[in-house]
C-alpha cells in the first residue's frame, strides 16, 4: 500500500449530541449480512473540544452505527430524543462508536 487507503487515515473520536431522525435497522449485503442502523436526517451537534477555537454548527446528517456499535447504542436511540454519543467522521455522514465514556480522573 502507498498509504492513500481511506482506511488508513486517522479519524479521531469525539462527543457529539445527536437527535436521530427516521431510524432504520438495515441488513448489510455481504454474506454475513451484519445489522446495522441509518437514522436519516438526524441533527448533528459535535461538542467543543479543548483543541478547538469555536464552536461548531449544529447540521443535519445521516447517521450510521456498525457491527458492535449497534449493540452498544440501540436501546439508546429514539426518534427525536437527543443523546450524547461518541462520534467520527465517515465521508458526508457521522458514524457512531459507542457511548461517551467519561475520563476518571485520579483522587489524591
Amino acid at each position: 500500500m502507498n498509504g492513500t487507503d481511506k482506511d488508513s487515515t486517522f479519524k479521531p473520536i469525539f462527543p457529539a449530541m445527536i437527535t436521530p431522525g427516521v431510524i432504520e435497522e438495515l441488513q448489510s449485503n455481504n454474506k454475513k449480512r451484519t445489522v446495522y442502523l441509518r437514522m436519516s436526517g438526524s441533527t448533528f451537534k459535535p461538542e467543543k473540544t479543548d483543541k478547538q477555537e469555536h464552536e461548531q454548527d449544529e447540521s443535519i446528517r445521516t447517521v450510521m452505527a456498525f457491527g458492535r456499535s449497534v449493540t452498544a447504542v440501540r436501546d439508546m436511540l429514539v426518534e427525536g430524543v437527543p443523546v450524547r454519543l461518541a462520534c467520527q467522521y465517515d465521508g458526508g455522514s457521522v458514524r457512531v462508536i459507542g457511548p461517551v465514556i467519561e475520563k476518571k480522573t485520579r483522587q489524591a
